[in-house]
């Protein structure tokens, strides 16, 4: 959400206030059909083999259908992914704190949701693992498009309008993961002055505390930056009744929604503020592509909900990082 009219947020909060007070409604789930959606759009890296696209339920009152859906649907490819096809489709059960990934049945042209024998309906979610670049090409022109044209079944279940998943290549300037190594303190305080005002976590931190590696991650609209820590602790994880334990190191993460453009680079998220509020914050930042995968980023403003007067920002000023292409 973008901070710029800060009492548009306030007259906003009024009125949800105000809405407090209107008569209950009652409400009766069978009354509304219940609603399959789709992913809407994805992207990812040019080299990508597959790509998943999840189907779910909408939110929902009352019990899923105890009986199957076909869906009828349209996969086409373009380009480098002409060949586009579904590869398999699975859902995870969750039993005793381990998950169990089944299958769902499909042709070229149907997908049947089935009712799980374990959860006696059909299952909440599903992904749909569509295999578009099965030789790992660096793609240049590729695309596809996946449509749910129709649902089959006597249960009270409608497909959202937006029935369709479009895949583009992820091709801006900063796709991919990037490394920033933190080899002495003066190095870290300065990305703690910078970062540290939108993660409470890591302002609590010392050089002492992270191995140095910091990792920049941009994805599809959405970007993480991870700084992992010397401190260690097990994981356990369980799949398919199979239990396995690692040791991982601890990481401090920042999230957040990102557009990158011609050398700007704006993040908006959220954090957490003195008063333990979870407030909007937007990160203003310029980048110079290097000519031996490397970028230089330039952090030039941080403001959020609370600050974002001139002389009130969270950061401004010019402090500098440079990146280099994981």
């Amino acid at each position: 959400m973008k901070i710029k009219n800060i009492a548009w947020i306030a007259a906003t909060a009024l009125l949800g206030a105000c809405a407090l007070n209107e008569p209950e409604v009652s409400i009766h789930d069978e009354d509304f059909p219940l609603r399959l959606q789709i992913d809407e759009e994805g992207a990812d890296l040019p080299d990508a083999e597959d790509y998943k696209v999840e189907i779910s339920f909408a939110d929902y009152l009352g019990d899923l259908p105890a009986e199957a859906i076909t869906l009828h649907y349209t996969l086409s490819g373009e380009g480098d992914f002409a060949m586009a096809e579904i590869d398999e489709i699975v859902y995870e059960y969750e039993e005793d704190d381990c998950a169990y990934e089944r299958e769902i049945e499909f042709t070229a042209s149907t997908i049947t949701i089935p009712v799980d024998p374990d959860l006696g309906t059909v299952p909440a979610e599903f992904e749909i693992v569509v295999l578009m670049n099965e030789a790992e090409i660096e793609a240049t022109d590729g695309s596809f498009e996946l449509e749910i044209t129709s649902v089959q079944t006597s249960a009270n279940v409608v497909f959202s309008d937006a029935n369709t998943f479009e895949y583009e290549i992820l091709d801006n300037d900063l796709a991919g993961e990037w490394l920033l190594e933190i080899t002495d303190e003066v190095e870290f305080e300065a990305f703690q002055e910078a970062f540290g005002t939108i993660s409470s976590d890591l302002a609590e931190l010392n050089f002492a505390d992270i191995t140095g590696e910091i990792k920049f991650e941009f994805a599809f609209e959405e970007m993480k930056i991870e700084i992992e820590l010397i401190e260690e602790e097990e994981v356990t994880e369980c799949k398919d009744g199979e239990i396995e334990t690692d040791t991982e190191n601890l990481i401090v993460e920042i999230e957040a929604d990102y557009d990158a453009e011609d050398g700007e680079l704006e993040l908006e998220g959220s954090h957490f503020n003195d008063e333990e509020e979870e407030v909007d914050f937007i990160l203003e930042s310029e980048y110079l592509l290097g000519t031996a995968d490397d970028v230089v980023l330039t952090i030039k403003s941080i403001i959020d909900e609370d600050q974002f007067e001139e002389g009130d920002e969270l950061f401004t000023g010019s402090t500098s990082f440079t990146l280099i292409k994981d």
